[in-house]
């Protein structure tokens, strides 16, 4: 994630070399925003699926007469950061251009006992995106030292999904890992916040935003490894489909392929996987104004 902040450092030291620079009296006609803080963000289909999976190898555990301990943890609350470069066209009104870097993560785990015989199952998927934005920004005074502040605007975004699905059992293990990206898709995102004025070039920010945007079309590759066989990869697209074995179960579930899942009774709904990007984030930043 340091890597990915260092274009936000080098904004951030040309943008005080610029505020230190001598300039006439007049309206604000610059500002920039630096921001970071907790984001939210709903999974959809890649939480389902990797819920599903938990399920299956649940399920199948249950029915063998093995005792089972743990849930699937769903991923939702991360970490954001991000930047906005606005010209002010009025002392009110002013356009923006930004970037912001999204990550979140979770450690699904279950343990299985049967007799003797103990394992486990772990389900490790990291999220990131990164949207590019575009948006109006407007600053409504409040008094003297305070703006309520709103920001509304379109977003490109770019996400990459990391998972590992890895099972030990007594004398084996297998593991099958997934690394995609998706096709660049674009949502909205849209802010309400307080600036509050420590000096006329310097505010400090407290924002509260939301978002939405579906990506799909994800591509890359699947990893299967095992203490038995050399490993073996895979390069396709990200599916969904859900897996109807019996009547009363119904598993949600992700896979790596060229040609979407297999065509069978037992499978239903097979489309693009897609990630819910939807979500809500709590801000706290500054704004340099010059």
């Amino acid at each position: 994630m340091k890597k990915r902040l260092v274009p936000f450092r080098g904004i951030s030291c040309l943008a005080l070399v610029l505020l230190a620079l001598p300039r006439p009296a007049g309206a604000v006609t610059l500002g920039f925003k630096l921001f970071g803080g907790y984001n939210s963000m709903n999974g959809g289909d890649v939480n389902e699926g990797l819920k599903g999976w938990f399920d299956v190898y649940k399920t199948e555990a249950i029915l063998s007469g093995a005792s089972v301990d743990g849930d699937y943890q769903a991923f939702h609350a991360g970490l954001v950061a991000g930047a906005d470069l606005i010209v002010y066209l009025s002392p009110v009104i002013g356009i923006g251009l930004g970037a912001s870097y999204l990550q979140t993560q979770s450690n699904s785990e279950m343990s299985v006992a049967f007799g003797p015989l103990s394992g486990s199952l772990t389900i490790k998927p990291q999220i990131s995106a990164i949207p590019v934005r575009v948006g109006l920004h407007v600053a409504l005074p409040l008094g003297s030292l305070l703006n309520l502040t709103l920001n509304a605007g379109a977003e490109y975004y770019l996400a990459k999904i990391k998972n590992t699905l890895r099972v030990d059992m007594t004398a084996h293990w297998n593991q099958s890992a997934f690394d995609v990206d998706s096709k660049g898709k674009i949502g909205f995102c849209g802010g309400l916040g307080l600036e509050i004025r420590i000096h006329p070039n310097f505010s400090v920010i407290l924002e509260g935003g939301g978002r939405y945007a579906r990506l799909d079309k994800f591509e890359g590759k699947a990893t299967a490894t095992s203490s038995t066989d050399p490993p073996a990869t895979l390069n396709g697209k990200l599916w969904y489909a859900e897996f109807v074995p019996a009547p009363g179960y119904r598993f949600p579930l992700l896979d790596i392929s060229n040609s979407g899942p297999a065509l069978s009774p037992a499978i239903a709904n097979a489309r693009y996987a897609r990630l819910d990007i939807n979500g809500f984030s709590a801000l706290a930043g500054i704004m340099l104004r010059f």
